[in-house]
């Protein structure tokens, strides 16, 4: 009768370990997910008090699905030009664009109020874009007057910081 059990108790065993094994695996990889579409950045402002951080906020929202919050960042000028349905179509058809894994921000222009941006990403499914921002200072707070996306035609290796 011992002999009848052993087989059973190690079958149970077995299972769930199988059980605990899979749900470990499964644990990992939702939060090896979640960690790689979240922005993680060192001392990088996330407000709108410099031109910069406006484009982040724009950015984190738009990896994270968040359109209204991303649209929000426009100007008022470009808000009247672009309607959020317009925004939000864009925003939906290249949605993998936007889902970006690594940023780097470069200044291009700085004329006050104004500041031009250069922002090279590298989105989720390993695509690299640049992205010029334009932004503008009003009543203390940069909002986005002006972007424009394209594919990053530079070589891989290239490093910017």
């Amino acid at each position: 009768m011992e002999e009848s059990l052993n087989p059973a108790a190690k079958n149970i065993f077995q299972r769930r370990a199988t059980i605990l094994f899979a749900t470990t695996f499964a644990a990992f990889s939702f939060t090896t997910w979640l960690l790689t579409r979240t922005q993680i950045s060192s001392n990088d402002s996330h407000d709108a008090s410099t031109p910069e951080g406006v484009v982040r906020i724009q950015l984190d929202a738009l990896a994270q699905g968040e359109l209204q919050i991303a649209y929000a960042q426009f100007s008022p000028q470009y808000r009247e030009e672009v309607p959020y349905a317009t925004f939000q179509q864009i925003a939906t058809t290249h949605d993998q664009m936007f889902r970006a894994n690594k940023i780097a921000i470069e200044e291009l222009a700085k004329n006050s109020p104004r500041e031009e941006l250069r922002v090279h990403i590298t989105s989720v499914d390993g695509q690299h874009y640049v992205a010029r921002y334009a932004t503008i200072l009003i009543d203390g707070r940069w909002w986005i007057d002006a972007m424009r996306w394209r594919p990053d035609e530079s070589p891989p290796e290239r490093i910017f910081s």
